[in-house]
This record gives structure tokens, sequence and C-alpha cells, in this order.
């Protein structure tokens, strides 16, 4: 013991000459925050699910206290199907005294929305996100027929709804003027159709003749490739 006493002198001595002061740690006055004190935050990005090209509005609200709250908000977007973390600026806004905020936007594809409070020296930042799912409504695709024949006959088919469009493409080799014809012929009588006359085109049939039954023809050239695509009704894609 006495010999550990005589280490510690020492130790005091040496600190004393090279002018080292062990202070112990000091905490933070009572009700006094060390650094920048955290803040609130809520983001929403609606509606959702959102129509292409329609508006899309981005509000929420960041804050500390009820009031003294004004700063500014950037959002960002992330598109889905790009890589993790390729944001993108697409603007800011002000927040009121309360902190609220809001920015308009038009919905052109499914991501995710960030908006970012970027903090002051006496508040923390902060960020939050909000995924919004954008849809576009197209033709519905129900068959579809690919052959290389100068005649050829669908099999009946029920048509779902009243009104329907076929699309035919085609590439004919041959030299001349080749022609391609595509018929709807309904069960129980009527019928209608579309024609072409060149190398390679695509022509459009568009309505309902007849039944919702029945069937589609194709008469072609010799020598010609086509294609038939048919939709009938509306759906909704996520784009």
């Amino acid at each position: 013991m006495r010999r550990r006493s005589v280490q510690l002198i020492v130790l005091s001595l040496v600190a004393s000459l090279v002018g080292v002061q062990v202070t112990p740690a000091q905490a933070a006055p009572p009700g006094v925050e060390a650094g920048p004190a955290a803040v609130q935050m809520t983001f929403d990005a609606g509606p959702e699910p959102v129509a292409k090209g329609s508006a899309l509005t981005l509000t929420g609200r960041v804050w500390r206290t009820a009031q003294g709250n004004t700063a500014r908000v950037d959002f960002y977007f992330h598109a889905i199907g790009t890589p993790a973390n390729s944001y993108t600026y697409q603007g800011f806004a002000t927040t009121t005294d309360d902190g609220s905020f809001s920015g308009s936007y038009t919905a052109l594809t499914t991501g995710t929305w960030k908006a970012v409070y970027a903090g002051s020296a006496s508040r923390r930042n902060a960020a939050r996100l909000d995924a919004v799912q954008v849809f576009q409504r197209r033709s519905r695709e129900i068959a579809g027929w690919s052959e290389q024949t100068g005649s050829w006959q669908s099999p009946t088919i029920r048509i779902p709804t009243r009104d329907y469009k076929a699309i035919i493409s085609w590439t004919c080799a041959d030299s001349g003027v080749p022609v391609v014809y595509l018929t709807w012929i309904g069960q129980g009588g009527g019928y209608e159709y579309v024609h072409g006359e060149m190398a390679t085109g695509t022509v459009t049939l568009n309505g309902h003749g007849g039944a919702r039954p029945g069937f589609f023809k194709v008469s072609a050239s010799a020598g010609c490739a086509w294609r038939v695509r048919l939709f009938s009704g509306i759906a909704a894609f996520q784009v």
C-alpha cells in the first residue's frame, strides 16, 4: 500500500510539471438540451393510387413548438425500377408559421416521394417517405394470333364488351401491291371488315357487327406474314 501511494504522488507531480489538468465531465444544466433539438414531421403524397397525368399533392408538417416553425422543405422522387438511391430533386415548399407545407406535382410514374427538412443550428434535420402508385387506363388485350397464310379463321370467341378494337399488321414479301383483309363475322348474321393495299402496314377495325359471339377471318395475298391483336374493355396498368 505504501508503494502504491508513492506511485500516485509521483504521477501527480509529473502531470503538474507538464501542465496536464484532469477535470471531470460536466453535464448540461438541467432543462438545456445538448446540441440541436429534435423536430416532429409528418408527410403524405396523395391521392394514392393516382391516374397518370393527374395532380399529386404533397402535404405535411415539420415543427418543434406551436409557432415559429417557418422553414424550407425539399421534395425528391425515386421512380420504381431505378437504383435505390437515385432520388431526383423536384422542388421545395416554405412552411407556414406552424410548420405546415404543401406542393403540387404531376403524377407520371410509380415511385417514392421524399420530403426533407435540412435542419438548423438549433434543430435537427428530418425526412419522411411516401410511396405512390401511378396507373394508366388502356384498352385490354384479350386475344392475339400470328400466321403466314393467305386464308385463316379464328376460333369462335365472345367479345366481353359491346365494342372492340382489332389491329392487324403485316409484311408481304411478294412484289406488286398485296391486299390484306380482316373481317369480323358475328354469329346469327352481321359482319364488318377493313383492308389495306401495301407491302407493310397496320389497320384497325373498330366497332361491333352482329352478335357478340363470332370469329375473325384474314384473307391475304401470298407471301404475307401477319399478326392480329384483339382489344376489348379498359384496364388499369401501373406505370
